[in-house]
């Protein structure tokens, strides 16, 4: 696993359940990519190969357990997939996870820095969104809320990722601090030491 799919794990989301893959993989398909007896087993293997392996692979699924009701699950879907979309305009990247806005209010780096790394601050991967039944009566501020903390996790662990790959050293380790003066041990030289 992932050390965003571990974050993304730990959290208790009220309105759909993520999964982040670091490779670029159809979640969607993948059943049947995986699957050799499957009729559409060459076609999907086909499409995955020739799809472009760059920004973010993000999917929106419901599934029967949601509703019974084609109509609601495809509404259900939109509704998450108009939050992201939003959610990732707000942090300054295009729908697939592609860095477009430099001066994004959310950015911690400035835009210098930024044109620096280039291509290196687009996410990358493959997320999957599944809708839960609270998505459905909930208001979509919430849910926006909700994508925004999981695009949070996505975007930081990019970042951390680039930061660390040699381009900008990222500080690793305990931070600097003196301990409390009861703690430090005090510095004598060896003529102190005798005369003790």
């Amino acid at each position: 696993m992932s050390r965003v799919g571990s974050q993304l794990a730990r959290q208790q989301f009220k309105f759909f359940t993520a999964i982040h893959a670091p490779e670029y993989t159809t979640l969607i398909a993948n059943h049947v990519v995986s699957d050799h007896s499957h009729p559409l087993n060459a076609t999907q293997k086909r499409r995955a190969r020739e799809k472009k392996k760059d920004g973010l692979w993000w999917h929106a699924t419901t599934s029967v357990s949601l509703t019974r009701s084609s109509c609601v699950r495809t509404w259900a879907r939109r509704r998450l997939h108009e939050a992201v979309v939003g959610e990732l305009k707000a942090r300054g990247y295009d729908k697939d996870g592609k860095l477009i806005n430099l001066k994004s209010p959310n950015s911690q780096e400035t835009p210098s820095t930024q044109v620096n790394f280039g291509k290196l601050l687009d996410l990358r991967g493959s997320l999957r969104l599944h809708v839960l039944p609270p998505l459905i009566p909930a208001k979509f501020v919430e849910i926006k809320a909700e994508v925004g903390r999981t695009l949070d996790i996505v975007i930081n662990a990019a970042r951390g990722e680039n930061l660390s790959t040699g381009v900008a050293k990222k500080t690793i380790g305990r931070p600097h601090w003196n301990p409390p003066p009861h703690a430090q041990t005090k510095k004598t030289s060896p003529s102190q030491r005798k005369m003790a």
